[in-house]
């Protein structure tokens, strides 16, 4: 698919929606006809004709329900209604009534439309969305596009800062709104409404990935396909509960995907098993989530009973406490063996979590013969095979039986693709370590062996006993080899667990602490869990740590281990201080909690020293992969000697054992790499030569060559990642300084080739490492002055240009033009004419047919032009601010010529006594423009009343606003 000025990504994705999808589009001006005012989100006579069409009743039981409907101020409000409907009196039964705004079940019976350039007036910004879904009368999704061939720097990361923009300022729009989509036609993500930019994803299809020209087409297909995006809409958007705020998440495309096979499968009924193998992180609890709601919820299924089940009661509190606060509804705790013997007997249906060693006991006369019963498994390996699994299937011989894992075991004896796999069949869903690293669902984990010399060696422990208890006299090695065995005894040895402790803490400091992140320590047991909380202590301030661990037998503990026993409550507290960046807490010591289903996306970095083997080391590294702004990797810092282990765990799946855990070795050579490759841009520059005139020269470089601004902008963010990841490891000594000049470089080339209006903007992209470097070795200010923007009104601007050669005297006149257009283009019509002869002379020099001096004489034509127009407002006595006033008001406005000019300048006059220089960063901008409204209305229906005459006030007062934000 290719896009020119005339094929814009915004047409071509109406006209698919349009011809492929089966969408009604309605142009901007038939569209506006729908609405009384500008700040209508809700289509009245469009939803009003819905919800007669879908339930069947006249007009004004629709009206009493649309009504309702606009009775709702909330994102998560919109969202039950548009699954579940308006429950209201019916007049004629007098009874409650459920009244449908959607037909999810006949598809047809639905109105889908497409409108562009939908024009809105926000609380704080008047917004025009480029493409915006309306379902019913309700808008459900906006489409922001930027277009590839507009430049390197616009890109569908823009589109997704605009959307983030408009939801802010604009925010009753979103109300209704149930996901977004940004592109730029090449590259196409999605995200929920409110969801952070960094969880804007690509939808993938299996064996399609690399697929880019089908991308655009793939993700609107799978998204916006009518039935589809019902079935999107009813199960698979939820909003769950995360500490005092709700968040709101849809599915990404494995989740749906698997979701969508399991109920198939139990529609079809003919095959009875299947395995779901997604790689930790990827969301398996919000996969069973979606799973069990639709199976519950699916009206051919009549009802059925869902089991789901896990194998530790810290999972269980996880897994129900997911499911309720993701609005699951008749969401069922298994409380002991006889509450679960009554639940299997039972004709009573929900969804029922429990252990799965409350099966353990069963009696052998607990059956339930019923085929509409489905358990699903979670972390299927463990426990899936012993005398619980026997009978939980003995009792439940014909239901259907789905497992969920990150870590399958394939051996012998356990076997997790022969348990929940059906015959020939390893697994109904995969989704692998590699997929989720690529879709940026997950980080790579990086490994690290440090200490080695205390490494515990299994197969030489008697050699290694004696090496490391050399200070201790024979009496002293008997007493502590009796007390915890040689191998635990080499652990706990006081002088290693000082080292390891003092090693943690410089680690820490030297490469975590300074990025913000936070860290865990796996102990050997709870002993050695209390004894690094004690070495800690002496090392950092004791509210740096907190111990998490099984409580033990508080008649048998010793007092060192009893006073870190902790209640659910108390651990429920740490966690929420461990998850908060805010929070002093930056060490969770554990033994064996929080080693799997633990989610702390501010957790980087995994202290190891416990021996931990197969799907349970797998588990706990997971632990750092959690995707959180400047992460980069996650680390895994092993003092216990994994490294076999770790390897024999990976080897379930060879393609990802590379993938899954990367030495930090190969980070290292892949810095480099990148580095070298960024250096030969620049070959023949002198890096040592600071001139603003080397400068110029090397951002000349870059001068018209796109490919090369956008080789340079992506090699440039994996080197400043990887450096956030390896600094300051003595290795970056010798590249240090090439990472510099280059970190100047790119500053310079940003302000000069990119779109971040602000300093702010500018650093916000740089992690904590970086930003210090930018601070203490990069004259930023330097730059960043000698790269001010170019004024057509700037006599020093003009001797610049004067002093260049050609074909860079054209490129600034070209980006002069350009920004003077983008600032004027939205408030006065003459500009739009300038910007579409600023295009044809670019288009006729790349076409060849004109040369490089006529390109520079009808820039310069163009220029003198625009200043005319400028120079315009000097002609009618109106300063700058009342022009802008006059050229929005000459469509509306009409009245003797003298009248209207002192209307203008009144106008003016009285806003910038209320607004001053810094109202638009003021707490109080909404203030700001709601007396700017009143000022308005009280001129224009009052003071100048029979003076001037308006058509439609409403909207002549949001172009107005507009004037005033841009202008003021």
């Amino acid at each position: 698919m290719k896009f020119n000025e005339q094929h814009t990504v915004e047409n071509y994705i109406i006209k698919f929606l349009k011809e492929t999808l089966g969408f009604e589009y309605v142009s901007p001006q038939e569209f506006s006809k729908l609405r009384e005012f500008e700040n209508e989100y809700l289509i009245t006579s469009l939803l009003l004709e819905a919800v007669k069409r879908v339930n069947k009743i006249d007009d004004d039981e629709a009206l009493s329900v649309v009504r309702e409907v606009k009775k709702h101020d909330s994102n998560e409000d919109f969202l039950n209604v548009l699954k579940n409907g308006i429950n209201i009196k019916d007049q004629e039964t007098q009874k409650m009534r459920d009244y449908k705004l959607v037909d999810f079940e006949d598809v047809a019976n639905n109105q889908f439309i497409v409108t562009n350039q939908f024009y809105f007036e926000g609380n704080t910004e008047n917004i025009r969305p480029d493409i915006m879904v309306f379902l019913n009368g309700l808008p459900i999704v906006d489409i922001e596009a930027k277009s590839p061939t507009a430049a390197t720097n616009v890109s569908y990361a823009n589109a997704v800062g605009q959307l983030k923009r408009y939801e802010r300022n604009a925010f009753k729009l979103f109300w209704p709104n149930c996901f977004n989509i940004a592109t730029d036609g090449l590259k196409t993500v999605y995200g929920a409404t409110y969801a952070p930019a960094q969880y804007f994803l690509q939808w993938k299809d299996e064996g399609k990935e690399k697929d880019t020209d089908e991308e655009l087409e793939r993700t609107l297909t799978a998204l916006l396909s009518k039935e589809k995006l019902l079935d999107i809409i009813q199960n698979f958007i939820i909003f769950e509960k995360e500490k005092e705020q709700k968040v709101k998440k849809i599915a990404r495309y494995q989740q749906l995907r698997a979701t969508n096979k399991i109920v198939e499968r139990v529609l079809d009924g003919k095959k009875k098993r299947g395995l779901i193998w997604h790689t930790q992180g990827s969301g398996k609890s919000l996969t069973m989530f979606f799973t069990a709601w639709k199976l519950r919820y699916n009206k051919t299924l009549k009802n059925p009973k869902v089991f789901v089940l896990v194998d530790r009661i810290d999972l269980d509190d996880q897994i129900y406490e997911t499911f309720v606060n993701c609005g699951g509804k008749n969401v069922i705790r298994v409380e002991s063996r006889t509450d679960l013997e009554k639940k299997i007997q039972s004709p009573e249906r929900g969804i029922f979590v429990s252990t799965i060693q409350k099966f353990s006991e069963l009696g052998n006369a607990i059956q339930n013969l019923d085929e509409n019963v489905i358990v699903l498994s979670d972390e299927a390996h463990r426990d899936n095979e012993g005398v619980s699994a026997i009978n939980l299937r003995s009792a439940m011989k014909n239901a259907f039986f789905f497992g969920f894992t990150g870590t399958p075991i394939d051996r012998k004896t356990l076997n997790t693709h022969r348990n929940f796999g059906e015959d020939g069949e390893r697994y109904l869903d995969y989704y692998s370590i590699q997929q989720a690293i690529d879709d940026g669902a997950t980080l790579p984990v990086t490994y690290e062996a440090r200490l080695s010399k205390f490494f515990i060696d299994e197969e030489k422990l008697d050699e290694q006993f004696e090496t490391m208890t050399t200070d201790l006299s024979d009496k002293d090695k008997d007493a502590i080899a009796k007390k915890y065995g040689k191998k635990e005894a080499i652990v706990k040895l006081d002088r290693r667990m000082e080292a390891v402790a003092r090693d943690i803490v410089e680690h820490y400091r030297l490469y975590v602490e300074p990025s913000g992140f936070k860290a865990q320590i796996v102990c050997y047991d709870r002993e050695a869990t209390a004894k690094y909380k004690k070495l800690l202590d002496q090392l950092i301030p004791k509210d740096w740590s907190e111990v998490v661990y099984s409580p033990g037998d508080p008649n048998t503990d010793i007092e060192d281990l009893r006073k870190y026993n902790t209640t659910k409550a108390k651990r429920e507290k740490i966690i929420a201080e461990f998850k908060d960046p805010e929070n002093p807490l930056r060490f969770l010591l554990v033994c064996d909690m929080l080693l799997t289903g633990f989610d702390a996306p501010v957790e980087q970095v995994m202290y190891l020293d416990k021996p931990l083997w197969d799907h349970n080391l797998l588990q706990a590294i997971a632990r750092t992969n959690r995707v959180y702004p400047n992460k980069g990797a996650g680390k895994v810092i092993d003092y216990y000697g994994i490294t076999r282990s770790l390897y024999k765990a990976l080897d379930f799946d060879e393609s990802v054992v590379d993938s899954a855990m990367i030495n930090i070795d190969k980070l290292k050579e892949e810095f480099t790499a990148v580095l070298e490759d960024i250096m030969g841009l620049f070959v023949g520059i002198n890096i040592e030569d600071p001139s603003i005139d080397n400068l110029r020269r090397v951002l000349k470089i870059f001068a018209e060559n796109f490919e090369k601004q956008k080789y340079f902008r992506e090699k440039y963010a994996r080197l400043k990642l990887l450096f956030e990841v390896l600094s300051p490891d003595p290795f970056l000594k010798e590249y240090v300084r090439r990472f510099e000049w280059l970190t100047s470089v790119y500053l310079a080339f940003d302000k000069e080739y990119g779109t971040k209006s602000s300093d702010a903007e500018l650093l916000a992209e740089y992690g904590e490492k970086v930003k210090r470097l930018i601070q203490d070795q990069v004259d930023y200010e330097g730059i960043t002055k000698n790269f001010r923007e170019l004024n057509i009104n700037d006599l020093y601007t003009m001797e610049r240009l004067n002093k260049m050669d050609d074909e860079e005297k054209a490129l600034n006149l070209e980006k002069m033009l350009k920004q003077e257009i983008s600032i004027n283009v939205d408030t006065n019509p003459a500009y739009k004419k300038f910007s579409e002869r600023l295009a044809a002379i670019r288009k006729e020099f790349e076409q060849h047919q004109i040369d490089l001096a006529e390109r520079i004489k009808r820039y310069q034509e163009l220029l003198t032009d625009i200043k005319k127009k400028a120079d315009e407002a000097k002609e009618l006595g109106f300063s700058l601010k009342e022009y802008g006033l006059f050229v929005a008001s000459e469509e509306f406005l009409k009245g003797d010529a003298n009248a209207l000019r002192e209307f203008i300048q009144d106008m003016t006059k009285r806003l910038e006594d209320i607004l001053d220089g810094g109202w638009q960063e003021s707490s109080k901008r909404e203030e700001f423009l709601k007396e700017t409204k009143r000022i308005i209305q009280e001129l224009v229906l009052k003071e100048y009343r029979g003076r001037v005459t308006v058509d439609d006030f409403h909207k002549y007062l949001n172009r107005l606003v507009d004037i005033v934000v841009k202008k003021f």
